[in-house]
């Protein structure tokens, strides 16, 4: 995403820079789908290999099932689109997205549900998907304003 990008970027070739990021973000989520489904429908099988309590096997269970319908729906955008945002310039909006996002929600998220409400692991992993989430919110949002079309790239 970051080559492709940039060098459309670098050729000032905004309409191409736009085509492939969707063609490569459509890439990215079937992926993602597609690897996730496999794991999931691999559960079974894998976790037969752990020699773990009942309880934990379920935990685990949700936990991978969980993490895999987070990345399905949200992790392309939340990092990928970050990539194709990076490659355009517009890299300080995506340092500060991130740097926010981890702190109020992966870490507070994390310690608020995980510990104070007692959520445990679980909790965490929702925080994990709050993080995902905001970030997918904010680099959408970036990305259809068209502001980053108009950052400076290094052009040889």
């Amino acid at each position: 995403m970051i080559t492709v990008v940039g060098r459309c970027m670098g050729a000032r070739e905004y309409e191409q820079a736009e085509y492939y990021t969707k063609k490569l973000m459509k890439i990215s989520y079937i992926s993602t789908a597609i690897l996730g489904s496999i794991v999931c429908l691999s559960l079974p099988l894998i976790l037969r290999f752990c020699r773990l309590e009942p309880e934990t096997l379920r935990l685990a269970a949700v936990l991978i099932i969980m993490h895999n319908l987070l990345a399905a729906v949200l992790h392309p955008t939340s990092f990928n689109l970050a990539n194709s945002l990076r490659a355009a310039g517009d890299v300080r909006y995506t340092v500060y997205v991130g740097a926010f996002s981890m702190v109020a929600f992966r870490l507070g998220s994390a310690r608020l549900f995980g510990a104070v409400l007692g959520w445990g692991v679980t909790g965490v992993w929702i925080a994990m998907g709050m993080d995902w989430l905001a970030r997918f919110t904010c680099f959408v949002h970036r990305y259809y304003q068209k502001s980053w079309q108009s950052c400076r790239v290094i052009t040889s």
